[in-house]
């Protein structure tokens, strides 16, 4: 089930949740339902739901999982970005048969050589480069460069300002952090996690942290 209808439903909460809002308010999409997967976790330095939700024209329906049932018209994303993100989209694609929509901003560039999977996320002036291959539900943050025939696994996480290099691949699930850099033809395995800032110049083995210029290896995360 899924529409390219202007009423979007955002599933989770998180600290992305903002750049969600914007996408959509860039591509004209009304925000009318948000639907709690968990208890929001509030941190002293983030906002809150309720203060992210001063930021849209109109304030969406906030409603438990529990209480969900799709509505014809509707379109849905998902906002989680930690690994419970894989188990929340099997459960409703299982539950709802519910299909994801992409979100990407007018301001990005993806190549027309470019393959995207469903639910991707790409943020303000990010560029997937020709031949390039993003797996499902992968997140794309700001300033996000994805080298050419690069290929980006399901549910890996780019966030703002890092930059990929050709010819690399990411594995599921792995982060790339803020403003880092991996150079071409590096493997980033499977639930790996490349630190802010850090600059990659060898493979990172799955479930593994890097950090550093240039990134060694800190410690196993799985």
């Amino acid at each position: 089930m899924s529409s390219a209808s202007g009423n979007l439903v955002i599933f989770g909460v998180s600290n992305v949740l903002s750049d969600f809002f914007d996408v959509a308010h860039a591509l004209e999409l009304k925000v009318s339902k948000i639907v709690l997967n968990q208890p929001e976790v509030i941190r002293e330095r983030t906002k809150t739901l309720n203060e992210r939700i001063q930021l849209l024209s109109a304030a969406p329906i906030v409603q438990n999982l529990e209480d969900f049932a799709p509505i014809s018209g509707e379109s849905y994303v998902v906002a989680v970005t930690s690994p419970a993100k894989s188990v929340l989209i099997e459960r409703l694609e299982n539950e709802y048969q519910i299909e994801f929509r992409s979100l990407i901003h007018p301001t990005a560039y993806v190549s027309p050589y470019a393959e995207l999977g469903d639910g991707v996320f790409v943020g303000a002036n990010s560029v997937v480069a020709p031949g390039a291959v993003i797996g499902r539900h992968v997140f794309i943050n700001r300033g996000v460069t994805v080298g050419h025939d690069t290929a980006v696994e399901e549910f890996a996480r780019l966030f703002a300002g890092c930059n990929v290099g050709g010819h690399g691949l990411i594995g599921r699930g792995a982060t790339i952090g803020l403003g880092a850099a991996v150079i071409e033809e590096r493997i980033i395995g499977e639930g790996a996690f490349v630190a802010a800032g850090a600059v990659v110049v060898n493979d990172v083995e799955a479930g593994s942290l890097v950090a550093g210029v240039p990134a060694v290896f800190k410690k196993r995360i799985q």
